[in-house]
């Protein structure tokens, strides 16, 4: 496939101020440099290589794209599928050295390798015999949960978060309050343990018993949980929900704490719950079943066939929304801010490195944030009919917020 795109829009390299409340600044996204023409369904993530292509993932349409904004072509990355250079679900993708890409499959329980020519080859997996870190586990062949990866340094090491579900030698479930960040090395098929993250209780059910078992594992709206991005040092960047501030961990584990971050509490409201139901309508999901030796894995619609508890509401939201912990390249480390329903402008608030809170970045209406290049950012903007387009913006590679 070889596609032409729009020519792209005159660069903007700065950020447009917007206002100043006291000491926060908040700031406006510039104008799109280029808009990708062709509208996806649901991306998950990218990655930019070094001369500013960038590859695409579509998790409900099953696709990887990769795009030259440049010259206008996009060319299709591997297929569907179950062999050599395909993927069942391409749930996310991770930058390796020297412009190599991996594609995460969960149904596949493995990687695809992506080159820098865009074609999808050789695959991998995480070759350990147990999940390291409180709450990790292993049952019938089965890495039992995360493995999803967050991201990776820039020696390519793969970073995860732990289980919070574990089994005692019995086969009895049990679910741990705090999971660990793990960092995984393909060269030396090890884990090691970069920090800790509080987890919230979860709506997981549990049928049948040791041997023949069901893992049913719902979503916990506006979950009060930690959060965290990887740094391209080794380190990791943990936004506590407690108290709302960033913890710096060196890539030898060594923490250095931020200072908490004032925010006021946002009630629950019936508009927030129709929200979180309408945004789950259509998602995609996966069941689990083992049973002696062999793991069962499917994907389908969230809800379909599947009775999962009800969500008991939070009476508030946390001071930030799970999933919206971005790194950039130059260490900056943006949080997405919890909003009331019916707002649909995001507001990050903006890290520096040294640790300081240096305002917020307000992204125009119905878009939200999927990635960072060295000097660019990559939004996707949402339209009535819930059809989504790629947007690359150019950053300068000095702090954001002036």
């Amino acid at each position: 496939m070889n596609r032409k795109l729009p020519r792209a829009l005159a660069t903007v390299a700065f950020l447009a101020p917007a206002l100043s409340l006291g000491a926060q600044k908040v700031v406006n996204l510039p104008k799109p440099d280029a808009e990708y023409a062709e509208p996806f369904t649901q991306i998950n993530s990218v990655r930019e290589l070094m001369d500013g292509r960038v590859l695409v993932a579509d998790t409900r349409d099953k696709t990887v794209l990769l795009i030259d904004f440049r010259s206008g072509n996009t060319t299709k990355v591997g297929r569907e599928g179950s062999g050599p250079g395909e993927y069942a679900l391409p749930s996310r993708l991770v930058a390796l050295p020297l412009d190599t890409s991996a594609i995460y499959d969960p149904l596949n329980s493995r990687y695809v390798l992506v080159g820098p020519d865009g074609k999808a080859g050789k695959e991998f997996r995480l070759e350990q015999s147990v999940t390291a870190g409180r709450g990790g586990g292993r049952m019938g062949g089965m890495m039992v949960g995360g493995q999803m990866p967050r991201g990776t340094d820039a020696r390519g090491r793969i970073y995860y978060e732990g289980s919070g579900l574990s089994f005692s030698p019995d086969g009895a479930p049990s679910v741990a309050d705090s999971a660990g960040i793990l960092r995984y090395d393909r060269a030396t098929k090890t884990s090691d343990t970069v920090a800790w993250v509080h987890l919230p209780p979860n709506n997981t059910r549990v049928s049948g018993g040791r041997g023949n078992m069901n893992i049913m594992i719902g979503a916990t709206p506006f979950a009060a949980r930690d959060d965290w991005a990887v740094l391209q040092d080794g380190g990791v960047a943990v936004v506590r929900v407690a108290d709302y501030h960033v913890d710096w961990y060196s890539p030898s584990g060594a923490r250095r704490a931020g200072a908490p971050v004032k925010f006021d509490r946002i009630a629950v409201s019936e508009g927030d719950k129709e929200e979180w139901r309408n945004a789950r309508k259509g998602a995609v999901g996966m069941t689990v079943r083992v049973e002696g030796a062999v793991t069962t894995r499917g994907a389908g619609p969230i809800g379909g066939g599947v009775n999962l508890p009800d969500p008991e509401w939070p009476e508030f939201k946390p001071p930030f929304a799970q999933g919206g912990v971005f790194a950039r390249p130059n260490g900056e480390v943006w949080v997405l801010r919890s909003r009331k329903a019916g707002d649909k402008v995001p507001k990050y608030d903006v890290f520096a490195p040294s640790g300081a809170h240096l305002g917020q970045v307000a992204l125009p209406a119905s878009t939200r944030l999927v990635g960072f290049g060295r000097t660019t950012i990559y939004t996707v903007r949402v339209d009535e009919d819930d059809l989504q387009f790629l947007q690359r913006r150019t950053l300068k590679e000095g702090p954001v917020v002036p």
